[in-house]
C-alpha cells in the first residue's frame, strides 16, 4: 500500500484534512476534505470518516497548534549539542517568560550557527492545550505522530523565497516574515471572530510595514492562506500591488483554496521534510509510545502467525527426515537380503555395499576367463582344439590370455607344423591377426619351439 502523508487542521468547529500520496512519475495525488463538529466526540467521528477508517501502519499524520496558545523566544547559546540545549533552555526561559514551566512543554528547532554562538528558536505550550488537541483524535491509531506549531509548521515549504505569510484563521491572524530561511519574526492578532475585515486589514498593513522595516526591505511578496481569508481581504491584498505567491506551486498543480492550504502544506512538509528535526509536542506525557504499541494487536498476530509458520516448517522437515530414515532402513534390509542371496552361507555382514562390490569384481574376473560376447579364454581354447589338426603334434607350455590378445608358447616337430597351426588359426573368426613371433630349433632333436601372438577380433587396434 502506498504511504500516505496526512495533514489535519483543527480550528473552531471545523476539521480539515489533506491526504498526499506519491504516485508514479514523481507527481502527488492530493485529497482534500473537511467536516464540522460541535464537540471533541464529534471531531473523533469526523476525523475517522475523513481518513477512511483505520490508518495503515505506514501512514504519517501531523497536525499543528495555533499561534495564540504558544510563547516563542529566540535564544543564543555558546554550544550546539542537543542535550546541553535541552538542559539550559528551562533556565533561560524561566527568566524571560511570565509563566511557570512545570505545566508547560518546550520544543525547539535545530540550532543555527551565528558569528560567535548558536541561535535557537524555542516554543513553550501549556500541557492543557496539547491534551485538548489530542482528545479530538480517535484512539489510538489516528493519533498524530507529530504536533507542530503555526507558523513554524509551514516554514519548510516557504523558506525557498523571502516574503510575508498572511495566515488568517477564524480566531486569529498571524503575519510572519520569512527571511534568511527562517521565521524572522511574527505578529499575532487573537480573537478575530469579533474583529471586522477593516480591522484585520489595518492590523496586516501595520505589521507588514513594521516587519519590512526591521530588515530594511520593501514590497515583499505575500502568501495568503487560512479559513479567515474573506473575498474582501484577499482582493484588498491583491490591490496593494504586492505579488501574491501560491505556496508549493510546483507540487500542487491546481490552486488550493486558502481554507485548505494549511492542511495541505502540513502534509507536504511531512512528505518532504519528515526526517528533519521539527517542532514536536508529542513528548513527555503525550509522547508517541511507538507504532509497535499503537499497533500492538497487529504485531502480536503477526508474531503468532510467524511462530505457526516456523512450527509448521519444522514439523514438515521432521516428518521428511523420518520418512527418509524409514526409506534408508528399508533399503538396508533389501541390501542385506541381496547379500545373503549372493554371498556364501555364513559370510559375516560388515559393510554390505563394499562386500557386494568386492564380490562383483571377483565374479567379473571369473567370467572373464569364459569371455563375454563369445571371446573368453575357454572359447579360444575350444577354437584351438577344433582348428588345429590332430595330425599336427603340438604341445603348449604356456597359454596367456587378455581382453586384446592371446599368446601361445609351445613346441612341435617341425617348422612346417608351426606354419600349419598358424594358417589354421587365421581361418578362425575369433582372431583378427595371427603372428608367429618366434620359431627356433630346440636343443632336443626333432623339436621346434614356437610362440604365437593371436590378436582378438574387435579388440582395440585389431584389423
Amino acid at each position: 500500500m502506498a504511504k500516505r502523508y496526512i495533514g489535519i487542521d483543527l480550528e473552531g468547529t471545523d476539521v480539515r484534512v489533506a491526504i498526499l500520496t506519491a504516485v508514479s512519475g514523481g507527481s502527488v495525488d492530493v485529497e482534500l476534505d473537511k467536516r464540522e463538529y460541535d464537540s471533541p466526540e464529534e471531531a473523533v467521528e469526523a476525523i475517522g470518516e475523513l481518513l477512511g477508517g483505520e490508518p495503515a501502519l505506514n501512514d504519517r499524520i501531523v497536525t499543528a497548534l495555533p499561534g495564540r496558545v504558544g510563547l516563542f523566544r529566540r535564544l543564543r547559546f555558546p554550544f550546539r549539542e542537543k542535550n546541553k540545549i535541552e538542559a539550559a533552555l528551562p533556565l533561560e526561559l524561566t527568566s524571560q517568560l511570565p509563566v511557570e514551566l512545570e505545566e508547560h512543554l518546550i520544543s525547539f528547532l535545530p540550532p543555527r550557527a551565528r558569528e560567535n554562538d548558536y541561535e535557537v528558536d524555542a516554543v513553550v505550550i501549556h500541557r492543557g492545550e496539547i491534551k485538548a488537541l489530542v482528545e479530538h483524535f480517535p484512539e489510538p491509531e489516528h493519533h498524530p505522530r507529530r504536533i507542530d506549531f503555526f507558523p513554524f509548521a509551514l516554514l519548510p515549504v516557504l523558506a525557498e523565497h523571502e516574503g510575508l505569510l498572511i495566515y488568517c484563521r477564524r480566531l486569529e491572524v498571524i503575519v510572519a516574515l520569512v527571511y534568511d530561511g527562517i521565521i524572522w519574526d511574527y505578529r499575532l492578532l487573537p480573537g478575530t471572530a469579533e474583529s471586522s475585515e477593516d480591522e484585520v486589514l489595518d492590523f496586516i498593513a501595520n505589521q507588514v510595514s513594521q516587519l519590512e522595516n526591521a530588515i530594511s526591505a520593501d514590497s515583499l511578496p505575500l502568501w495568503v492562506i487560512g479559513a479567515g481569508v474573506t473575498d474582501k481581504i484577499y482582493q484588498s491584498l491583491q490591490q496593494s500591488g504586492r505579488e501574491i505567491l501560491q505556496p508549493a506551486k510546483q507540487t500542487f498543480a491546481s490552486d488550493i483554496s486558502c481554507e485548505m492550504a494549511p492542511a495541505a502544506l502540513l502534509a507536504l512538509v511531512e512528505m518532504q521534510h519528515g526526517k528533519t528535526e521539527r517542532l514536536n509536542f508529542r513528548k513527555g506525557d503525550f509522547a508517541a509510545r511507538g507504532q509497535l504499541e499503537i499497533f500492538r494487536s497487529r504485531v502480536i498476530v503477526a508474531a503468532i502467525m510467524l511462530l505457526i509458520v516456523l512450527a509448521g516448517g519444522a514439523a514438515t522437515m521432521h516428518l521428511g527426515y523420518l520418512q527418509k530414515t524409514q526409506q534408508e532402513a528399508a533399503l538396508k534390509e533389501q541390501l542385506k537380503t541381496v547379500f545373503r542371496q549372493t554371498m556364501p552361507a555364513g559370510a559375516a555382514i560388515v559393510d554390505v555395499p563394499l562386500q557386494l562390490e568386492s564380490q562383483l569384481k571377483e565374479l567379473q574376473k571369473q567370467v572373464q576367463l569364459f569371455g563375454l560376447g563369445g571371446q573368453g579364454a575357454a572359447t579360444v581354447l575350444q577354437s584351438l582344439s577344433e582348428r588345429v589338426s590332430r595330425e599336427v603334434p603340438i604341445d603348449l607350455r604356456e597359454f596367456s590370455y587378455s581382453n586384446e590378445e592371446v599368446r601361445l608358447d609351445g613346441y612341435t616337430n617341425s617348422f612346417d607344423s608351426v606354419n600349419k597351426v598358424a594358417e589354421a588359426l587365421r581361418d578362425s573368426p575369433l582372431f583378427a591377426t595371427v603372428e608367429i613371433s618366434d620359431a627356433k630349433l630346440a636343443t632336443e632333436e626333432n623339436q621346434v619351439d614356437f610362440e604365437l601372438r593371436l590378436r582378438l577380433a574387435g579388440a582395440g587396434g585389431g584389423q
